[in-house]
């Protein structure tokens, strides 16, 4: 869908940027449907505002955030602040749909500088980091000790595991079964691979937002997803029956994964009886990587209760609510305050987590992320199959990508 957003109430004297007593005002908020312990915190900290402020705060919850907030920012409907998620973010700051916010007033330098970057456009910040996730390898401590293997012996890189991953598939099919459980499990998503596409300096997508799969130094960083499938040794959860890794790996279909810290929580209620490690994610080229996932609260640009969102956005972020929120949901905190203090900072599992804000690339390029990632993932399924090679497929991406953006201009 294409959007022309035409501030609305931009003027001052309009927009409720003077506004200092809240009471029996009305702030709404745009989010999307998360887990059972997030919709609980956010419905504590709702309380905790409106009883700070005694403003009321209604809450629109998006089902399908990228189509619907569109149409809202059409409408001049828009919440007054909203989710926004950083691989959107780009697109939204093209349209002049984010209102920009002080860093000075908004204490922008307490966040991960990487993260309040990804919410930067042009010097200017239009969102604050609410949490981020990041990737970390998980394994299934009791299937490596039922094959005799130490789960302290994986290697370290993406290219030892390549020759590792046979011999220990070996031991599994000879334990469980032939292909009943499988080493590990891979994503055939750019958002979980995109860290390895871009080492050594590699673009898959140009600066001007165009792709550029097919470019020889991505092919080759690329390679080594191709030589892992090679392997027998690996799997997508849909190959396995499972609708993501969180399942497999619970279900005892993988003895590895690389998932996000969201999945933590998950292994310890829904699947309680599976034993786990995490470690960092492998190295690749030398160098440690992984990827990124954040979320900030941004202000609607044609907000008429712009004080009462700016209330809102620091109070959200702000160390209380921050640490509150983080503690009750297990996200974790970019504030680096909060990180110190939080629950988080006792756990050695999620602090493998939180270090990786240090290495980890950020999910966000341009406004044709999520196209390009469409893409890719429709040919990936040639390259593993063999029936592409791996630059073949990449230029039918490449292509594809191409006249799907040329089309939303």
């Amino acid at each position: 869908m294409s959007i022309t957003i035409v501030a609305c109430g931009s003027d001052k004297s309009d927009n409720g940027a003077d506004e200092t007593d809240f009471k029996d005002k009305t702030l709404k908020l745009g989010v999307w449907g998360g887990n059972e312990s997030e919709e609980k915190m956010l419905k504590a900290l709702i309380a905790d505002f409106e009883k700070e402020t005694g403003a009321e705060v209604k809450l629109k919850t998006y089902t399908d955030y990228n189509t619907q907030i569109q149409t809202d920012l059409i409408g001049k409907t828009a919440p007054d602040a909203f989710y926004v998620d950083s691989s959107y973010f780009p697109f939204l700051v093209s349209k002049g749909a984010l209102a920009p916010l002080d860093k000075k007033a908004f204490s922008s330098d307490d966040y991960y500088k990487n993260l309040t970057k990804a919410f930067t456009d042009n010097g200017k910040l239009y969102a604050i980091p609410k949490d981020f996730s990041t990737l970390a390898l998980y394994k299934n401590t009791k299937m490596f000790k039922e094959v005799g293997v130490d789960p302290e012996s994986v290697p370290t890189s993406y290219e030892e595991l390549v020759t590792w991953l046979p011999d220990f598939q070996e031991k599994l099919d000879a334990k469980y079964g032939v292909g009943k459980v499988k080493a590990m499990s891979y994503s055939d998503e750019l958002s979980r691979s995109y860290h390895l596409a871009a080492r050594d300096g590699a673009k898959p997508i140009k600066d001007n937002g165009y792709p550029d799969l097919e470019n020889k130094k991505v092919v080759d960083n690329l390679s080594i997803l191709k030589k892992m499938i090679d392997t027998k040794a690996v799997a997508t959860p849909q190959e396995l029956g499972a609708g993501w890794n969180g399942e497999a790996f619970g279900t005892g279909k993988i003895a590895m994964m690389d998932e996000g810290n969201w999945v933590y929580q998950t292994l310890k209620d829904e699947f309680s009886n599976i034993q786990f490690s995490v470690s960092p994610m492998p190295n690749y080229k030398g160098t440690e990587g992984g990827m990124m996932f954040t979320v900030g609260w941004g202000k609607y640009v044609g907000t008429k209760s712009s004080a009462l969102a700016d209330k809102w956005i620091k109070f959200a972020t702000g160390k209380k609510a921050m640490k509150k929120w983080s503690d009750g949901t297990g996200t974790l905190p970019t504030r680096e305050d909060v990180a110190s203090t939080a629950k988080i900072s006792k756990n050695e599992d999620l602090k493998i987590h939180l270090k990786a804000v240090e290495y980890s690339t950020v999910w966000q390029k341009g406004t044709s992320l999520v196209t390009i990632n469409k893409s890719y993932q429709n040919y990936w399924p040639e390259i593993s199959s063999g029936k592409s090679d791996l630059e073949e497929a990449m230029k039918k991406a490449d292509k594809q990508a191409m006249e799907d953006i040329e089309k939303s201009e």
